[in-house]
């Protein structure tokens, strides 16, 4: 039986041998190794098989820190103060030109008045007096509205008076009615406000001044301020700190003496001017009886 495998692998070897020997008759007596030689393009690649190299994983991009904006603080609103409305045009107001005109005191008006330069022993009627609405030039150069109490005889003087200061650019600091300062004379003289109504008493007396019945108004009165002269020579200055303005050969600005625009004006409707007193001197100050 050994034999008989013997035979079958003789047989096998040359069938081999014959398809061997008849390969390399078709490729011309070569070797695959002298092809590879004639032919190195057409070569298998050599034994070294190269490592196909994986492409690195890519790499997941962190997420970007979430920015959390801080809340921004809402912005302050700015208060803004409404100018106290003005009073309602009387049925009897009188008007001299555009923003001069004066009426009788309206109910408005004597509530911001009342317990004030309008005291409760107050002996002059609501009737004699009136609201007078004016314009004037401020220190500045800038036009304000301005308002002043008057008794009725000398409104329509006042209108007149403050249009002219007005269209001259006469500059005044203030026009407000005195209450704005509590009623108190001294406050509302060194604000350099100009008023006229106040139910009080001449300064150092228990006589009622002109103020009292809104007979006399005080124009700038910290650069004309009014003077006393004690027995021994010496003077008092009133507002304290106007002191500078007491000589009066001195030049300043808004100065008033014969040479005033506003002197002028008030002398020419019959007012008397308190710089012409003999036993003091109230250089801010006119007044018509």
């Amino acid at each position: 039986m050994r034999f008989k495998y013997l035979k079958e692998f003789a047989l096998l070897a040359g069938v081999i041998a014959i398809a061997a020997i008849g390969a390399r008759l078709l490729a011309g007596g070569e070797t695959l190794s002298d092809y590879a030689k004639k032919n190195p393009e057409a070569a298998v690649v050599s034994s070294t098989i190269e490592e196909v190299q994986e492409p690195e994983p890519v790499k997941e991009s962190e997420p970007e820190p979430e920015v959390i904006e801080k809340p921004q603080p809402e912005p302050e609103l700015e208060i803004v103060e409404e100018p106290e409305p003005e009073p309602k045009p009387s049925p009897e107001r009188i008007t001299y030109m555009d923003g001069f005109y004066y009426e009788p005191i309206s109910n408005e008006i004597f509530k911001r008045i009342s317990g004030i330069s309008y005291p409760v022993d107050c002996t002059v009627p609501l009737d004699e007096l009136r609201y007078v609405g004016l314009m004037y030039e401020d220190f500045n150069g800038e036009t304000q509205k301005g308002e002043l109490i008057c008794n009725k005889a000398l409104a329509q003087d006042m209108v007149e008076i403050f249009y002219e200061l007005y269209s001259n650019g006469y500059q005044l600091e203030s026009v407000k009615l005195v209450d704005e300062y509590g009623g108190d004379d001294t406050a509302s003289m060194l604000a350099n406000n100009t008023s006229c109504f106040n139910y009080r008493v001449v300064e150092g007396t228990t006589r009622l001044s002109n103020h009292a019945y809104g007979r006399a108004i005080d124009i700038n009165p910290f650069y004309n301020p009014y003077i006393t002269y004690n027995k021994d020579g010496t003077t008092n200055v009133s507002p304290a700190g106007s002191e500078a303005y007491a000589d009066r050969s001195a030049s300043f600005p808004y100065k008033i003496d014969e040479n005033d625009l506003a002197y002028k004006l008030f002398k020419e409707h019959g007012f008397k001017w308190g710089g012409n007193w003999n036993n003091s001197k109230d250089y801010q100050h006119f007044e018509r009886k």
